[in-house]
């Protein structure tokens, strides 16, 4: 009898150690049992290779997931043009404003513990925005800004919708002049400053509207990052690695890259006279001023810009996808309730009614498929970063993919195409 309980127990806990085993990783199969054709698959190898020889791209890492398998990962081009060093799968890509669906599910972890509701005053948490201003014109010959005091308070919410009137000043129009002269720093910061600092100056320059009365695509989530650093108190770089990087493996990921690592991250390019050109410091300066090329060298724990500063792997960045497919957890741990997750592709904002697509957290979300003009089902959200990077996740099909490459302005239509033969793909 005893002989027969050691037994069974003992086949119980190697069940037990090979489902967790099973489970770590967001494992690689056989199209056919992630759920593609694996025929049609192919279609995308000679696309992506195609915008590649056409000089459209350097290369793109592409990952398709379906039902917590991957049946597509491949690297296709170059880390390096000049050098013809090849892409890998895990190389490192500058993801920038795909940063900002990361931060928001770390700031909906305090919202969750209710640090904040999504109707608290932005100004209870951080003062310097008690008090707003709205921009009305920018003198040239005063070289000052006209503005009119803000009738309404910043809402906690409006920060993931885009519509607390908060700028980008390097991506702004009006006022430009007297934004880019306020030296915040919009994306990728430089030594000797704090994220304390730099929001500071953030909310020192006024508002593009009234909150909640437009949508201006801004610097909600770098706001988002030092509300998670008031109200948690850890640096919102070490609250991201605590809570969000080390519980879901993302290994790969972070503000900063260690010095062993330089190598694996991928070259920046542009187009100059219809041609593929570095993204070198001089174009950095012209296109992103106020910001650093190299800030992935530096202590993120005095700033990291939640908004665009991540760096990360298409493989990383697919298992925190999975995470929300799964509904907040991946690999037994829960890093947010399932209930927070949906709230992510609601359609709480619409810039225009008459579109298929609305404004979640963070997210460009299909909120009507009936006028939807691609396969996509209701519900699927997804975003993009300024280097060519981009993502979707739908929930429906439990299906996500994510395409990575560096190039800016990305002009190819490989994005869209990747998108469309993945569906296109499905069994």
């Amino acid at each position: 009898m005893n002989f027969l309980r050691i037994i069974t127990l003992s086949i119980t806990a190697i069940l037990i150690w090979t489902g967790n085993t099973l489970a770590k990783d967001l494992k690689t199969t056989k199209p056919s049992k992630a759920g593609f054709d694996a025929g049609r698959l192919k279609r995308i190898d000679k696309m992506i290779q195609g915008c590649i020889d056409k000089g459209e791209v350097p290369g793109a890492v592409a990952l398709l997931m379906k039902d917590g398998k991957i049946g597509y990962h491949k690297a296709f081009g170059w880390a390096d043009v000049e050098s013809k060093k090849s892409l890998k799968k895990n190389s490192l890509f500058r993801i920038a404003s795909m940063s900002k669906l990361i931060t928001t599910v770390a700031a909906l972890q305090l919202y969750e513990k209710a640090k904040y509701n999504m109707y608290t005053e932005l100004g209870s948490i951080l003062p310097e925005f008690k008090e707003q201003t709205i921009l009305e014109s920018w003198n040239n010959e005063k070289n000052e800004f006209i503005t009119k005091p803000a009738k309404k308070k910043i809402r906690m919410n409006q920060l993931f919708t885009h519509t607390s009137g908060i700028v980008y000043p390097v991506f702004t129009t009006k006022g430009r002049a007297g934004y880019l002269q306020a030296k915040i720093t919009d994306a990728f910061p430089g030594n000797g400053e704090t994220l304390e600092d730099n929001i500071r100056k953030l909310a020192s320059v006024p508002l593009a509207h009234e909150p909640g009365e437009g949508h201006t695509y801004g610097m909600n989530m770098d706001v988002l990052g030092r509300v998670i650093e008031v109200l948690d108190g850890r640096p919102f770089a070490k609250y991201m690695s605590d809570e969000i990087f080390k519980p879901l493996d993302m290994d790969d990921t972070g503000f900063s890259i260690p010095s062993e690592d330089y190598d694996r991250l991928v070259s920046v390019y542009t187009i100059k006279d219809g041609k593929m050109a570095p993204f070198d410091e001089a174009v950095f300066s012209e296109r992103l001023p106020n910001n650093t090329p190299e800030w992935w060298k530096l202590n993120p724990d005095k700033i990291a810009l939640g908004g665009a500063g991540i760096i990360s792997t298409a493989y990383d960045y697919a298992r925190f996808l999975q995470m929300l497919v799964d509904g907040g957890e991946l690999d037994g741990k829960r890093i947010l309730g399932r209930k927070i997750v949906d709230m992510i592709p609601r359609g709480l904002h619409h810039n225009d009614p008459e579109s298929s697509t609305s404004v979640g957290l963070s997210v460009s979300v299909v909120t009507n498929v009936e006028i939807h003009l691609s396969p996509e089902s209701q519900g699927t959200f997804n975003w993009g970063g300024y280097f060519y990077t981009s993502f979707w996740v739908d929930p429906k099909e439990k299906f996500a993919g994510v395409l990575m490459s560096q190039i800016n302005p990305g002009n190819s239509q490989m994005g869209d195409n990747f998108k469309l033969m993945a569906y296109s793909a499905l069994k």
